[in-house]
């Protein structure tokens, strides 16, 4: 996380709880850290990895993006290499054709209106009944989403978009609505049993911010204006919905339940359509203050938002805390100067426990669950890692939680440890997923900052008190260089560590060390039994 760089930054002086460090300033932090994260990833060639079978230059085309409205310059060298790799490119899907449009929008580069001009063209002729799909599949609100985006950058470009165009998105909109006002991904009759069918504050948030996208295009198309009024409705629905299910740590379902689905996605459809319509508020809350701090915690050590899938939910975290829907082409020098100030001000964070660090050998283990389809356990488990609570003959998703001690001077084999179990349920080239979990207590009137090291060689997730601070998936050698930064208030707090064994040994080793990477503080202790729970 980038979070530690911050930490590792306020110890060097007198050291402080994380949450006197201003928003702004963690703000700053954390896109820098972005934006060098999404830098690092560009390939010689100028294009970033992604789904290019499916969506040609559409990854690059938004991280292109992402980083010229983060403040980089537009004669920066990884801007100048992504216009070289996109300027060879043929789009082929609505995605890619729209967020191409949102790049050249970025770069307001008179040269590249032909280029502007021909991905307006494919948006233009791909349209099904109002709204977009896939080039090889049903039509949805995603699509149609991106598809808005791209028809606004074309008209901030000086391109035209038809009347009949918007007309038709206005009332294609209505197929993702229901009779609420919340909005769903897709009215395929195939997803009718799946919750894609069901109305979500993602979609809903979208949603409103194709309404803004309209209401934006109608200051120059009375036709389009008179067809807003009589729409009102349906967008004072679209909005009751969302404020009555507000809640930007889960994308909520109609049907109660409360995800992590897309969740920069969800954030950053929040900040266009607040952007868009100059909304501070939902629901008498700051949304901005929530979604950013939000982010900022979720921040991975390297700087990406969960960048081993990929740099897209990089991109929608970027956009969100840069509130990058309305800025203006004269902010971004001022962009600029702040991430060079950012970078200035933060040191690398420590790369290994320092004197005094103190290993946590006593555990909770329930595990291992072996992967039987194609997605990894880490990323799907069988369980809600948010809710694990451990406890003495009790059972998590069908595995036994047992009392464990772990090796006191060294990383531990989670496979020996527990003997032929693991062994026998392994299986050929597939995942294999461990859950630990202890309780850090801290004493009353004490708030106490510090550092949790682990010793791991394949993917993690770290959880405190139901709230994922870390995870990251990668493969290689042990490391003992993963660090996260925890803030243990008053009380008894429960620390939940998933494990990802892809082969070899399954490596678990924790230590403790003080926010200043020295001892960790007297005060902090970890038990198995608290006297109470999290507070």
């Amino acid at each position: 996380m980038f979070a530690l760089a911050i930490l590792a930054f306020q110890a060097a002086g007198e050291p402080q709880p994380q949450a006197e460090i201003p928003l702004g300033v963690r703000v700053n932090h954390a896109i820098a850290a972005g934006v060098d994260h999404l830098k690092k990833g560009q390939r010689p060639d100028g294009t970033w990895p992604g789904e290019e079978e499916l969506h040609p230059g559409g990854v690059t085309a938004l991280v292109g993006f992402t980083l010229l409205r983060s403040g980089v310059r537009k004669d920066d060298p990884s801007i100048v290499r992504a216009c070289t790799a996109l300027g060879y490119q043929k789009f082929r899907s609505v995605y890619s054709a729209a967020v191409h449009l949102l790049f050249c929008d970025a770069l307001r580069d008179p040269a590249r209106t032909a280029e502007a001009q021909i991905s307006l063209d494919f948006l233009l002729d791909n349209r099904t009944d109002g709204v977009w799909a896939y080039p090889w599949g049903h039509v949805d609100n995603s699509n149609t989403q991106f598809a808005l985006l791209g028809l606004r950058a074309a008209r901030r470009l000086g391109l035209e978009v038809p009347v009949g165009v918007w007309l038709d998105a206005l009332d294609g909109l209505g197929r993702f609505q229901d009779e609420g006002g919340g909005s769903f991904y897709s009215d395929d009759p195939k997803l009718l049993a799946t919750n894609q069918h069901e109305p979500c504050a993602g979609m809903t948030a979208a949603t409103l911010a194709g309404f803004a996208v309209l209401q934006e295009a109608a200051v120059d198309e009375p036709r389009l204006r008179a067809a807003l009024q009589r729409a009102a409705k349906r967008v004072e629905r679209a909005q009751r919905w969302l404020e009555t299910s507000f809640d930007l740590e889960r994308n909520h379902y109609e049907d109660g339940s409360y995800k992590a689905n897309w969740h920069e996605a969800y954030l950053w459809a929040v900040e266009r359509w607040c952007g868009l319509t100059d909304r501070a508020r939902i629901a008498e809350r700051d949304w901005y203050s929530e979604g950013a701090r939000i982010l900022v915690g979720k921040q991975e050590r390297n700087g990406s938002w969960d960048g081993a899938r990929g740099p897209e939910r990089t991109c929608f975290a970027l956009l969100f805390l840069r509130r990058a829907t309305l800025t203006l082409d004269e902010e971004l020098p001022r962009f600029e100067a702040e991430l060079a100030r950012a970078r200035s001000k933060a040191p690398d964070p420590p790369s290994e426990p320092g004197a005094g660090a103190r290993r946590l050998t006593r555990w909770w283990l329930a595990g291992p669950w072996n992967q039987t389809g194609g997605q990894p356990l880490l990323v799907a488990p069988p369980f809600e890692p948010g809710e694990v609570r451990p406890k003495a003959r009790g059972k998590l998703a069908r595995r036994d939680w047992e009392r464990v001690d772990l090796v006191v001077d060294r990383w531990t084999d989670l496979e020996r440890l527990t003997g032929s179990k693991g062994r026998e349920e392994k299986g050929e080239e597939k995942d294999r997923l461990w859950v630990l979990s202890t309780w850090l207590t801290a004493p009353a009137g004490t708030t106490l900052g510090a550092l949790l090291w682990l010793e791991l060689d394949d993917g993690w997730d770290v959880w405190l008190d139901g709230r994922s601070l870390s995870r990251e998936r990668r493969r290689g050698g042990l490391r003992h260089a993963v660090s996260v930064p925890v803030r243990v208030e008053p009380g008894a707090h429960l620390l939940t560590v998933l494990v990802e064994d892809r082969d070899g040994p399954a490596a678990f080793g924790a230590l403790l060390t003080g926010a200043d990477n020295g001892p960790p503080p007297a005060e902090l202790r970890d038990v198995l039994e608290p006297e109470s729970g999290p507070k």
